[in-house]
């Protein structure tokens, strides 16, 4: 293969013809009359993103056209306009879905951090694809989601992959790790700071880039055999606090300390972090979640991206 084109907006650029989801393996004509065979398997679909105003939507969306899947084959869907394109959907007003699913033969439901219910909203968004003839459900979950498992949404999304596999519509779940980008933005506080107060303890978490997410949710969407599964969708590596506190000294030079503390005094600190206008844009971790980490409820090192997208996850420090 000499050199794969895309195009974002034209259904025909560079002599790649339109299509929907698609295996885009090569379109192009070398030098010295060299040619090079393109094949691809083109099947026609309109993939709808929900939370498409959102920073993973907008990458997954990004990652869909980077795929060769044509403009007009994406819909975003959103409570907040994308472009012309956006149909307007809300999952704590299930009355709206109808509209916005119709047509939609593959649904993106990205979950529905910060709704009231979030449990319902994720079933209000199930239940219009199933009424609306959705052929396919992707929806983005967590790691572990069982009922021991300290990380506050934990419940939430138990709840809701039964909700999903109840409806009956063919589904893959992402059980997407934490974004290895929220490290890298906090990384800078912590430097100025020249401190870092975590209850990780000696806990480990394989942080994952959105980018990555994005990827892994684009192939889903476009190839076939992902139905029934779940993937975890992981950085490469597992990262402790002492892996981090070392990839934080070494990309900012900043001689940052590290302050182990209990539960309650890390609830203590992530209250006055939160407030403070300094890190205004950054979002410490729920006190729930570093426990999760240290009793190795979150540790979990899956081969999602790689499975989904052929390539390897990036790992945390290069967002550093």
């Amino acid at each position: 293969m000499s050199a794969i084109t895309r195009s974002r907006t034209a259904g025909v650029a560079n002599g790649v013809a339109k299509h929907g989801c698609a295996a885009v393996h090569v379109a192009s004509e070398t030098g010295e009359g060299e040619r090079t065979r393109f094949r691809a398997r083109l099947t026609s679909v309109i993939v709808g993103v929900t939370g498409a105003s959102g920073r993973l939507g907008r990458l997954v969306i990004d990652a869909l056209l980077d795929r060769g899947v044509p403009v007009e084959s994406v819909v975003p869907i959103s409570r907040t306009r994308v472009d012309d394109r956006t149909r307007f959907g809300d999952f704590e007003r299930p009355q709206t879905l109808n509209e916005a699913l119709q047509g939609v033969d593959r649904l993106l439901v990205i979950s529905a951090l910060g709704t009231g219910d979030m449990v319902g909203a994720h079933r209000a968004a199930f239940e219009a694809a199933a009424r609306t003839g959705v052929r396919r459900i992707v929806f983005t979950s967590m790691q572990n989601p069982v009922r021991d498992n300290p990380f506050p949404p934990a419940a939430i999304y138990l709840h809701s992959e039964a909700d999903l596999t109840a409806v009956g519509v063919p589904s893959t779940i992402l059980r997407n790790a934490l974004y290895a980008d929220l490290r890298a933005d906090l990384a800078s506080c912590y430097a100025r700071d020249g401190r870092w107060t975590t209850n990780l303890g000696d806990g480990g978490h394989a942080f994952v880039t959105r980018a990555d997410c994005a990827a892994a949710a684009a192939a889903a969407l476009c190839d076939d055999g992902h139905e029934g599964r779940t993937y975890d969708v992981t950085g490469p590596v597992l990262v402790t606090a002492d892996d981090y506190v070392a990839l934080v000294r070494e990309r900012t030079g900043a001689d940052i300390e590290r302050d182990d503390v209990d539960d309650d005094a890390y609830e203590r600190h992530r209250a006055a972090f939160t407030v403070d206008p300094a890190n205004a844009g950054t979002f410490e971790l729920f006190t729930g979640t570093g426990r999760a980490i240290r009793e190795g409820h979150l540790c979990v090192l899956g081969d999602g991206v790689h499975a989904l997208t052929g390539h390897e996850p990036r790992p945390l420090q290069d967002l550093l």
